[in-house]
């Protein structure tokens, strides 16, 4: 569980610098600009050489997956698939944020890690054969497709 917490962390930073972003350049990118403390960390977390060693390297996997808060109060799944280049939300209350919500909460995270990623050299690096050959295929970075799945167990009383 501690690795999920530092996933968490690492995300809501970015929500927080992504509301702080107001100039006319930065509405041009989505990608937000973090701290290199931060930056080690996400390394050291990706490569699987996180100090606490429980973590399993993203360049072993095609997926992987963490729970995400939602305006403090409100818990779904992330799956990110390096294959498919998606960031996928599973969401089991839906009336608590409407689907064009969520990718709009998402979408500032999925261009940065996508931007880190690419800037890391992920794709080149995987040990999984469909994830290195996706990164032949992107000429730069490209921001992750935010999508949601419909057919979710839902909950009645929230």
């Amino acid at each position: 569980m501690p690795s999920f917490k530092f996933v968490q962390q690492f995300l809501e930073a970015l929500k927080s610098m992504a509301r702080k972003r107001g100039s006319k350049k930065a509405a041009g990118s989505n990608t937000i600009d973090l701290p290199a403390s931060k930056v080690k960390n996400v390394h050291h977390f990706v490569r699987g050489t996180w100090q606490h060693g429980y973590a399993q390297a993203w360049t072993k996997v095609r997926k992987v997956y963490f729970p995400y808060n939602l305006k403090g109060s409100h818990w779904v799944a992330i799956e990110l698939d390096f294959v498919r280049h998606t960031a996928t939300v599973y969401d089991s209350y839906i009336d608590y944020t409407k689907r064009s919500k969520l990718v709009t909460l998402l979408h500032p995270i999925s261009d940065t890690l996508a931007r880190m990623l690419f800037d890391m050299h992920f794709y080149d690096d995987s040990e999984v054969e469909e994830v290195k050959q996706k990164g032949l295929t992107m000429s730069m970075y490209t921001p992750f497709s935010v999508c949601s799945i419909a057919a979710v167990p839902q909950q009645r009383d929230g």
